[in-house]
């Protein structure tokens, strides 16, 4: 086995998860790690696939000609390097909330930076009359003090009109 990954995106529909796992399925693949959301009336989705070795990049993304063209979808195969990522060591969740207005995550986002936080997941949606909810999956490095990570959010959350916690995340086993 060798690993994969496929970005697609198209307007949203009934259907495309099925369409495209199947096209998976009939070529031996397995989806090791993705990701699906919709987007203001698009669909995207990232996978990582364990595929036979005799499966290309090249061979994949014709087997998903068919479906690209018969759903409207923009589809990227490339080879990947690695299997999925290791669980985060120190997981934390941010959480903002607030007026929407340009450069609150990427405030947010620059800190996290310049502290070696890793963001493991993002997600942002308008609710309400533009009301900014973002949700942020992170891992802190061994070295860093966590209360002084969120002193620092919650002064950059203050500075830029939004409220914000930060908290450990929950580990849940299945």
């Amino acid at each position: 086995m060798h690993h994969l990954s496929i970005t697609a995106i198209g307007r949203d529909r009934p259907g495309i998860v099925a369409a495209v796992t199947k096209v998976l399925f009939e070529q031996g693949c397995n989806l090791a790690d993705c990701a699906m959301t919709m987007l203001s009336g698009q669909f995207a989705m990232i996978m990582l696939l364990e595929a036979p070795v005799e499966l290309s990049a090249e061979r994949l993304a014709e087997a998903l000609e068919e479906v690209e063209g018969a759903l409207g979808l923009s589809v990227d195969v490339h080879e990947a390097s690695g299997g999925p990522a290791p669980p985060p060591a120190r997981p934390y969740v941010i959480s903002l909330y607030g007026a929407d207005h340009p450069g609150i995550i990427y405030r947010v986002a620059a800190e996290l930076a310049g502290r070696r936080v890793n963001v493991t997941d993002l997600m942002s949606r308008i609710v309400g009359d533009n009301v900014y909810t973002v949700i942020l999956d992170i891992d802190l490095p061994p070295e860093l003090e966590a209360g002084s990570l969120s002193e620092d959010l919650k002064k950059i959350a203050e500075e830029v009109g939004v409220d914000l916690t930060f908290r450990q995340a929950e580990i849940d086993a299945l």
